[in-house]
């Protein structure tokens, strides 16, 4: 049964730090306190009042790249100002506090147009301080007289900073990727930034790629970054790895991935790309295949679905190309679902049978809705709910009233009540009495709100001090990683930036491993019976989506197993006497659950997850 997921510590170690809500949807308060930044209107009045509290500072200095509130608020008035605040704003760039540094450059990032007079004092500040807040500033302004300190800076400057970039910044970034000079950790990042940033460049960009592609497809040997050299093939690997052993044409064609449908015109080049059967280039090239849904890369990747240590992407990637990958993925995947030796293994191949659509799958996937294991249960109902089976509404309407009802699994019943409201398009009640509604919490201690533009996602707690020794010491822009766990001599990042997608990488020396990108919301890693399991996921405006992922080596290799969905967007997690994971989920609109609009009810499950990827509930008292 569902159970109450309380926010606080100690019972279920309540791990939401931050849930931003589309600015439509934001509360309305009023009172300043220092610990909300949310309610800046009433922080200071005037510039003088502003100018005041920016170089207010509290205790010492943590570190965290967030400024505190009273940076933030000050320099979000400061911003509104006119331009005469400008010259006062300016001689605190070298103020000797890092905050009050970056407090005004907040400012002046702020007051964009209004602020070009800075830019000299701006450059300055960069020259000094890399890492600092005046490249945010700079890249606000777009002044193109940036572009040489950011050549020379570029390891030490902020990875967030770096995928803002305006129009006029943003092509320094590609000159790194075409110059044959750029090394291999330079040309980590750029890949990084470039495929994050795909959304906001110009339709310039892609006939650039696919000329810079072109070129170093046609060196007879492929070039590598210099003073790297590979003289033994290395070990073939389905994943992304960049290394000194990557050819150059595979951080072009990771770019081009990230345009996805734009980025299909170079699939001409992608293909001859693939065509060249070099161990690090040909993952590159087939992820970027699978990315423009291109019919090509079907055979490829169902040879990858053979092979155990590949399975998991192959998976991930016939479910992105969905019905390009029809009729020939069916049998393998119902194969796959009949005789898969792990329940994730068959679960992700009803998953996938659903996003291809098939017809001929039907009944294989109606069968497995009450097959052996919970979590193949569940991916059958959401399969058999997906769109491409919207035809046969008429046959799978009963079986998802008769789920809803009485089903054991409450996931799976999560997937049917979203089948039937898809269906009518009216919403469905949970069904009692085998869908008790349960009680959220309201805001507690725990809870922090945050703004943006988009929709409402889910953040875990980032280190706010990343250690300075061990294999996660040196990883770029660590401090914006929502996962940042060490892993022997390796270092798992996880960057999560919502509906915009997100990362996970393994960073160890010399080398990067891609284990997913970019439909990634990494939020926390948590070891469970010693396997390193990443939670994901995303908290839509109507509802949630959430799932475990497992990281894992083999024979030198990391993958990522997607090992559990859940019933919604995550909000606590905590480990039961026997180790197994909890973890309280829901597909409440925060909105409401932050503003205090939610009401006597919503659908939340705290559920135990056990180490054959089983998912049982748990009553409020803890007892399954």
């Amino acid at each position: 049964m569902e159970g109450e997921v309380r926010s606080g510590r100690p019972r279920w170690l309540a791990g939401l730090v931050c849930a931003v809500v589309a600015l439509s949807l934001g509360c309305a308060r009023q009172a300043w306190r220092r610990d909300d930044v949310m309610t800046w209107e009433g922080c200071c009045k005037g510039a003088d009042a502003c100018l005041a509290l920016l170089q207010e500072v509290h205790g010492p200095d943590s570190g965290e790249r967030w400024l505190p509130p009273e940076q933030q608020c000050a320099a979000w008035k400061l911003g509104r100002e006119g331009e005469d605040v400008v010259p006062r704003l300016i001689p605190l760039l070298r103020h000797g506090e890092r905050r009050v540094r970056g407090g005004a450059a907040l400012a002046l990032a702020s007051m964009e147009e209004k602020a070009r007079q800075a830019v000299p004092a701006l450059l300055e500040a960069y020259e000094r301080e890399p890492g600092g807040m005046a490249l945010h500033a700079l890249s606000s302004l777009d002044d193109a007289r940036a572009a040489p300190a950011m050549v020379r800076h570029l390891m030490e400057s902020p990875t967030s900073t770096l995928e803002h970039l305006g129009p006029r910044l943003v092509p320094v970034l590609l000159d790194v990727l075409e110059n044959p000079e750029s090394n291999w950790e330079a040309l980590v990042r750029v890949r990084y930034v470039l495929a994050r940033s795909a959304s906001m460049l110009t339709e310039n960009f892609v006939p650039r790629l696919r000329t810079l592609l072109a070129r170093e497809l046609a060196e007879p040997t492929l070039r590598r970054p210099p003073g790297m050299s590979c003289p033994a093939a290395p070990a073939p690997s389905c994943e992304a790895i960049f290394d000194g052993c990557t050819p150059r044409a595979a951080y072009v064609a990771s770019v081009l991935a990230a345009y996805e449908r734009q980025g299909a015109k170079a699939e001409p080049e992608v293909l001859q790309g693939l065509q060249r059967a070099d161990v690090r280039l040909t993952p590159v090239a087939l992820q970027a295949l699978v990315a423009f849904n291109s019919p090509a890369a079907v055979p490829e990747v169902l040879q990858q679905l053979a092979v155990l240590e590949c399975r998991a992407r192959a998976l991930a990637s016939l479910a992105s190309l969905g019905p390009v990958a029809r009729p020939v993925a069916t049998g393998p995947l119902l194969r796959l679902l009949a005789t898969g030796e792990e329940g994730w293994e068959r679960a992700r191949a009803a998953e996938t049978l659903g996003r291809v659509g098939d017809p001929v799958a039907l009944n294989a996937l109606r069968q497995a809705v009450y097959a052996p294991h919970s979590e193949v249960q569940a991916a059958a109902v959401r399969a058999l709910g997906s769109s491409t089976f919207r035809a046969h509404r008429e046959e799978l309407e009963p079986l998802f009233h008769q789920v809803l009802t009485t089903h054991a699994s409450p996931v799976a019943r999560s997937h049917a009540r979203w089948a039937l409201q898809a269906l009518s398009g009216d919403e469905v009640q949970p069904a009692s009495p085998s869908e008790p509604p349960s009680v959220l919490p309201g805001r507690g201690p725990d809870w922090q709100m945050c703004q943006s533009p988009t929709s409402i996602h889910l953040h875990w707690d980032k280190p706010k001090a990343p250690s300075r020794e061990g294999p996660c010491a040196h990883v770029p822009g660590a401090d914006f990683a929502s996962v940042l766990e060490a892993m022997g001599e390796a270092c798992l990042v996880g960057r999560d930036s919502g509906e915009f997608g997100g990362t996970l990488e393994v960073h160890e020396a010399g080398r990067v491993t891609v284990l997913e990108e970019p439909h990634a919301n990494p939020l926390l890693a948590v070891r469970v019976h010693g396997t390193l399991v990443v939670v994901e996921g995303l908290a839509h405006l109507f509802g949630g989506d959430g799932r475990l992922v497992r990281v894992e080596a083999s024979e030198g290799r990391w993958r990522a197993t997607p090992w559990v969905e859940l019933p919604g967007a995550p909000l606590a997690h905590a480990l039961d006497e026997a180790g197994n994971l909890v973890v309280g989920t829901t597909n409440q609109r925060l909105d409401e659950v932050f503003c205090d609009r939610a009401g006597v009810s919503a659908p939340a499950h705290v559920l135990r997850v056990t180490m054959d990827g089983r998912l049982t509930p748990v009553e409020p008292d803890g007892r399954p």
